[in-house]
């Protein structure tokens, strides 16, 4: 055996063993970047793979025979013994291994070139507490990599991501952080530990995507995130109509790998035949997550004209109208398609938790407050940590007046996605509305360095509302200046005319008229309702209910009477709930019907036949 072994060392073959490793390596790595380039079908890189281990044993049985000697090839057995000492095959090889750690380094740097965080602000802390360390099972689902080369291939990368989070979302016992929180970290080159400790999880999925032609390969990988160590990894490769078998096995592996006691493994299913349709309904999922939902009504409305039996673009789609309900879009004409979309999902799917909710609450002919509530409430038992849901129930809690529940749902909102804006936007709205000022204004902080796109309004009508006009003035004057106004210079004076006790009133009925006139046409709808806010800051409450009742609020009313009445119930403090015409308004749009089946709200009681608020 020994002499075997020095005949085999003597005739070079270990050295082309290894040479032919590292070549074979280096043609993977070459394969892999160039053939989803020009879209070369995955079979061709199975066939690469294929021929290269084919031609390992032929080359150890030539290795065998021949010898690269400075003078050319010749057979083992004419090769003197001293030229075996300095031979060809050193040089070969230790060329091939510079070449090797070279690839190896440059791709590293490219990575971190590519992968470097940006400048934008992520709030230093956990969404419990400062210093607090994930208690249960808890996962964070990092925004997949796109690896096909094309730019326009993102949303499918991004979507797959959003896919599998809301697959692991339908697992009671893990705790899954939201979209926005996780996208946070796309494109960052951040610590895995250190976005453990931020999004105060346990665990972290991170992977890419590779879409090339009708294929996909999809890797994905498990980390722990207290050391960064993997706990499990794989990888796919599928056609495109495979994608959501794919999602389900990325599923049952972290229930297994976590050791999650579940009945039933949650199932994606294959909810289309269309690979069409469903690009659509991806990118409707990202914008969604951008609350644009517009684009989302027109994706999903796409989707649905390919397939019109795909049951989740049917009921986002009807999720959209309900978003855009009286703000961009008409209420019947909301309500209307809220009806058409839901029905059409749920005879597909009868098990879509938010789909029912909708269909309950959208009959043109017979809407209710109390029950949207209900439905919702319901949905919410049903489907605890769906974000679409709880931010739905939200805003009617906060509406009818139950404002410690609207803050336990604004605390469970900033828990499942803690850098998200809008889930933290909750939270100053019912800290001010249960009176906490001074925690409203510490949340409303957190708020504003996650608004990164724009000084938010909300900032300073907070300060405007509580006498902090200085503040509140800076804070208008940069979100007009970020908006494209120029002349901001009426908004000190605006503030200042409608503090007068004596002349305030009139001269607000005058101004804000002028100045929505005189901006650009993109700000005449908002601005006009956000100036309208300021009677009740600058306590013109007979004034502000005036202005409510002259667009005639009813039960189904949204837009910019609903904004009004929130803002009343954000800033009660300033009198709005105790007014006397506040019930007028309660009645009005269907708010007392609630109270009279579920219960009082947080600030009113019963007295004899009708109610006292405060």
């Amino acid at each position: 055996m020994a002499n075997f072994l020095a005949e085999l060392k003597k005739r070079n073959v270990f050295k082309v063993a290894t040479i032919y490793v590292v070549v074979s390596w280096l043609i993977l790595q070459v394969a892999d970047i160039v053939f989803p380039v020009f879209e070369i079908p995955l079979w061709a890189s199975r066939l690469v793979v294929i021929l290269l281990g084919l031609g390992f044993p032929v080359a150890l049985i030539l290795a065998w025979a021949f010898d690269l000697t400075p003078e050319g090839i010749a057979w083992n057995s004419e090769v003197r013994e001293e030229r075996v000492q300095t031979h060809v095959w050193d040089w070969v090889l230790a060329l091939l291994l510079v070449v090797a750690i070279g690839s190896i380094v440059a791709s590293e740097i490219r990575h971190w070139g590519e992968a470097a965080p940006s400048a934008s602000v992520i709030p230093d802390r956990p969404a419990s507490s400062p210093g607090a360390t994930a208690t249960q099972l808890s996962i964070a689902v990092l925004p997949f990599v796109n690896m096909s080369g094309d730019p326009e291939n993102e949303y499918f990368s991004d979507g797959m991501s959003e896919e599998i989070l809301n697959l692991l979302a339908k697992i009671p016992t893990l705790r899954v952080i939201g979209r926005t929180s996780s996208f946070t970290f796309k494109g960052r080159n951040e610590d895995l530990r250190e976005i453990g400790r931020i999004l105060d999880v346990s665990t972290i999925l991170e992977g890419s995507v590779r879409k090339f032609g009708d294929n996909v390969r999809i890797t994905a990988q498990l980390i722990d995130a207290a050391d960064a160590s993997h706990i499990w990894s794989e990888t796919y490769d599928r056609k495109l109509t495979d994608v959501f078998a794919v999602q389900d096995d990325v599923a049952a592996a972290i229930i297994e790998a976590l050791q999650i006691h579940v009945g039933v493994s949650p199932s994606r299913g294959r909810p289309t035949d269309s690979t069409d349709a469903y690009g659509h309904f991806l990118r409707a999922g990202i914008a969604a997550g951008r609350y644009d939902w517009r684009s989302v009504r027109d994706y999903c409305q796409r989707a649905v004209d390919l397939d019109p039996e795909f049951a989740e673009a049917q009921e986002l789609l009807a999720y959209s109208a309900w978003r855009m309900a009286g703000i961009d879009m008409p209420v019947d004409e909301a309500l209307a398609l809220m009806r058409r979309a839901s029905a059409s999902a749920l005879a597909v799917n009868s098990d879509l938790v938010l789909a029912k909710a909708i269909y309950r609450t959208s009959d043109p002919n017979d809407y209710s407050m109390l029950a949207e509530i209900q439905a919702f409430d319901e949905a919410a038992a049903e489907q605890p940590d769906d974000p679409r849901i709880l931010d739905s129930l939200f805003f009617n809690l906060f509406t009818a007046g139950y404002l410690d529940e609207a803050l336990d749902i604004a605390q469970r909102l900033a828990k499942l996605d803690p850098l998200s804006p809008v889930a933290n936007g909750r939270m100053p709205t019912a800290l001010f509305a249960v009176g906490r000022v001074d925690d409203g204004f510490a949340a409303l902080d957190i708020f504003d360095q996650l608004d990164e796109e724009r000084t938010n309004w909300f900032y300073g009508d907070a300060h405007l509302a509580f006498g902090r006009d200085s503040i509140a003035i800076s804070s208008f004057q940069k979100t007009l200046s970020e908006g494209g106004v120029n002349d901001v210079g009426w908004v000190a004076d605006l503030v200042a005319g409608g503090r007068d006790p004596d002349v305030g009133e009139a001269y607000l009925d005058r101004r804000i008229p002028e100045i929505v006139a005189s901006l650009p046409e993109d700000f005449h709808v908002d601005l006009g309702s956000e100036l309208i806010a300021w009677y009740l800051y600058f306590d013109h409450l007979d004034r502000y209910f005036d202005i409510i009742f002259e667009r005639k609020p009813t039960e189904a009313t949204r837009g910019e009477v609903g904004d009004l009445l929130a803002t009343g119930i954000v800033y009660r403090q300033l009198g709005f709930t105790r007014h006397p015409r506040f019930l007028e308004l309660a009645n009005a749009t269907g708010i007392v019907n609630v109270w009279e089946h579920r219960g009082p709200p947080d600030f009113c009681e019963r007295s004899g036949e009708t109610w006292k608020c405060q």
